[in-house]
C-alpha cells in the first residue's frame, strides 16, 4: 500500500512540474542583499517488503549574502526511538567560475529511548561543480567527532553526483554515498537520481542500493526571498 501511494505521488508531482513554467537548473546560491530561506524535507523508503519508512528529515536554514545561520534539522530512523537533533551554522568560502566551496558546522544531539543520548560534532563540507551548461556536479562529505565517550567518530558521503540537463525541468545522472562509523565496515550505496524542477521547489528522487537491498529516497528543496 505505501509503496502505491509513492508511485502516485510521484505520478502527481511529475504532472505537477510538468505544467508549471520554465525552471533554471539548480545553482549555487549567489549573494543577495536579502536573506533566504532554504526548506529540505527528505524521506526513504525499503523497496523490499515490508516497506518500511528509513529515514526522515527536515531542515531550515537562513542566508545572508555568504553567511547562513542559522541551520536547524531534525532526523529519525522512521521511529522516534532514534532521533537527532543539529543546529549550526556556515559560510560559502570560495566561489569561482565553475564551482562553490561551502563549509558548515553542526552541534548534534541524539535523543529517543533507543539511543545513548551522544553529543558529537558535524563538520559538513559541500562542493557544487558547473562544468558546462548541461553538466552539473556536487560533492557533499561530512566526518562526524565525538563530543562524549558514547558517541563515534565517522565519515559520511552524502552525495557525489552529476547530473545533465536531459530537458529545462529535467535533470538525470548517476551518484554515490557511502558511511563508515566507529571502525564497521565501509558500505557503499550508488544510486540513480532524477530532479525535477518547478516553482514550487525542486523534487530529487534516488533509487539506492543499499546493504539490505535497495530504497527510494525523495529530496525536496525549496529557496524563497525573505523569511
Amino acid at each position: 500500500m505505501r509503496s502505491r501511494l509513492i508511485f502516485v505521488l510521484l505520478l502527481l508531482t511529475g504532472l505537477n512540474v510538468l505544467a508549471a513554467e520554465p525552471e533554471t537548473a539548480p545553482q549555487p546560491l549567489s549573494i543577495a542583499p536579502q536573506p533566504l530561506s532554504i526548506y529540505v524535507l527528505r524521506t526513504g523508503e525499503s523497496l523490499q517488503g515490508p516497506h518500511v519508512t528509513t529515514y526522515r528529515l527536515f531542515e531550515y536554514a537562513q542566508q545572508r549574502g555568504r553567511w547562513i545561520l542559522p541551520d536547524v534539522g531534525y532526523y529519525d530512523t522512521g521511529r522516534l526511538s532514534e532521533q537527532l537533533w543539529l543546529a549550526g551554522g556556515g559560510a560559502e568560502l570560495a566561489r569561482g567560475r565553475h564551482a562553490l566551496w561551502t563549509e558548515e558546522l553542526y552541534a548534534v544531539q541524539e535523543a529517543g529511548s533507543a539511543t545513548h543520548n551522544q553529543r558529537s560534532l558535524m563538520v559538513w563540507t559541500q562542493f557544487d561543480f558547473h562544468f558546462k551548461p548541461r553538466l552539473t556536479g556536487q560533492v557533499i562529505v561530512y566526518p562526524t567527532v565525538p563530543l562524549d565517550r558514547s558517541a563515534r567518530w565517522g565519515f559520511d558521503t552524502d552525495r557525489a553526483k552529476l547530473e545533465f540537463k536531459l530537458h529545462r525541468k529535467l535533470l538525470i545522472g548517476p551518484g554515490y554515498n557511502s558511511t563508515a562509523c566507529g571502525g564497521g565496515s565501509w558500505q557503499n550505496r550508488p544510486f540513480l537520481t532524477t530532479t525535477l524542477l518547478s516553482r514550487s521547489g525542486n523534487y530529487e528522487f534516488w533509487v539506492e542500493r543499499t546493504p539490505g537491498g535497495a530504497q527510494i529516497q525523495v529530496r525536496y528543496q525549496l529557496v524563497r526571498k525573505g523569511f
